[in-house]
């Protein structure tokens, strides 16, 4: 067995000792004991419950508290419990008198504790209060497997991604009794997270001391995997930047899953299920404007709000956007804001409320582009059609028909432009916006009218030929 091997099997053996699922025969110099001060109250309860050979489902039974409460208790969501629980739940571990002290000392402790940073714990963020309208993407979220742990929600800017997945982790939350934890990866910034310092907030997470985290990133995520091998946890890895950033954060199976969202498709992540996000159908989008809007709209609003949805090109961040928007012009009806957002030149604009603008969401992805294609998306603008392939894409550029062809598949990786049937592809109604206005802002007016000319007379001799 190789030394890294070695520290990763014996650092895990250690942590599954301290949690109380195999005993230690390991002396006290090679891996100590958990006490109260150093595990806090949660794991001394897990340790008890796992001791005595309790599901949480029996000690809820046994101690009249209930499974959602002692699991909270247990990942540290609950720091506080009050006497009356601990005393009951000492009661129901039939704790002999020392244990029964260190016990209720560990609860004390964790009163009068600060909370530790978040960072550290990589918790679930809130659920959005009226998330709707991702009914069948979250209950198929809900029924992933042990057999494929990965699964992968891809899409374009606003298209709800890391709302979903927050959703649907709350919802799977009790099926996880070993915690669900989030990690942004902020991979739309300059600098993406690293992947050494990703393990590092992870493995705090599930409970290592630093003192005991190897430096390397290797040994951390071969550590990682160790650990998840054995617990039921769900990791949601969101915002994620590319394939390479991802991998060091996977197990190789095991009780838990992994949920990675990003704007990119990660094709190259094997095995793992997929769940591409657009936007939503035209009912749901209103429906959500309405559960946004609650009391400021009646039945008459319904047209208004259709409308709204349509111009919104049904994205959940625009119509959050809209709805916060409305709601914060207490003299507006739906009418106004339907009719403010009808004009495309003013939509994107209009698409703004304090520091949330839908052009912002779509500024990030752009980011991302080199100079030529950065050329080919505003230049895409310039198609008169609904959807275009590789042979349109060389036009508008002059780049050569492969240079062409793996730019335009770039764009729709990044997820600025919908894959349609075959090999082309086509905007999203707002992002076509964005792509006019970096057009006009990119390049003079007679680089645009030239490449026009040239892309008009391409469109009649292909219809020439097409004609015969």
């Amino acid at each position: 067995m190789s030394l890294t091997a070695f520290r990763v099997s014996l650092a895990a053996f250690c942590i599954r000792s301290n949690d109380g699922t195999t005993p230690s025969t390991i002396t006290e110099t090679s891996c100590s004991r958990v006490t109260p001060e150093e595990s806090g109250f949660g794991p001394l309860l897990r340790l008890h419950r796992r001791s005595a050979g309790l599901t949480l489902e029996e000690l809820a039974e046994r101690a009249g508290v209930s499974v959602r409460a002692i699991g909270d208790m247990e990942r540290g969501r609950s720091r506080s419990p009050q006497a009356r629980t601990v005393t009951a739940l000492a009661g129901a571990l039939r704790l002999e008198a020392t244990d029964r002290a260190a016990f209720t000392e560990a609860a004390r402790a964790g009163r009068r504790r600060p909370e530790e940073p978040a960072a550290g714990w990589c918790p679930l963020p809130p659920d959005v209060p009226d998330f709707t309208g991702r009914d069948p993407e979250t209950a198929w979220l809900l029924q992933g497997g042990q057999d494929t742990p990965l699964t992968v929600v891809s899409g374009a800017p606003g298209t709800g991604k890391s709302a979903l997945a927050v959703h649907a982790a709350r919802q799977a939350a009790d099926r996880y009794r070993d915690g669900c934890f989030f990690l942004d990866l902020r991979g739309l910034d300059a600098e993406p997270l690293p992947a050494g310092e990703a393990l590092l907030r992870l493995l705090k997470a599930l409970g290592v001391r630093g003192r005991d985290i190897p430096a390397d990133t290797e040994e951390r995520a071969a550590l990682h995997r160790a650990l998840l091998r054995d617990r039921r946890a769900l990791v949601v890895l969101d915002n994620a930047a590319r394939e390479a950033q991802v991998r060091p954060l996977l197990p190789v199976a095991g009780l838990g899953a992994v949920w990675v969202t990003a704007r990119r498709a990660l094709t190259g992540l094997e095995h793992a299920r997929r769940l591409p996000l657009g936007p939503l159908p035209a009912g749901a989008a209103t429906a959500m404007l309405g559960s946004l809007l609650g009391a400021r709209t009646t039945a008459a609003d319904a047209g208004a709000l259709a409308e709204i949805a349509g111009h919104c090109g049904r994205l959940p961040l625009a119509l959050r956007i809209a709805g916060t928007r409305l709601l914060s012009r207490p003299g507006w009806t739906a009418r106004d804001l339907a009719d403010r957002l009808a004009a495309q030149e003013r939509r994107l604009d209009g698409l703004a409320v304090g520091d949330l603008h839908i052009e912002s969401a779509f500024a990030l992805s752009h980011a991302q582009l080199n100079r030529e294609q950065r050329l080919l998306f505003r230049r895409l603008a310039l198609v008169p059609g609904t959807d275009f392939g590789g042979d349109l894409a060389a036009v508008l550029t002059g780049f050569p028909a492969h240079l062409a062809d793996q730019f335009l598949d770039d764009l729709v990786e990044l997820g600025l432009l919908v894959p349609v049937e075959g090999d082309r592809a086509a905007f999203h109604d707002l992002i076509r916006l964005f792509a006019a206005r970096r057009l006009r802002e990119e390049e003079s007016p007679e680089e645009t009218r030239a490449v026009g000319d040239r892309l008009s007379r391409w469109l009649l001799n292909s219809g020439r030929e097409q004609g015969g």
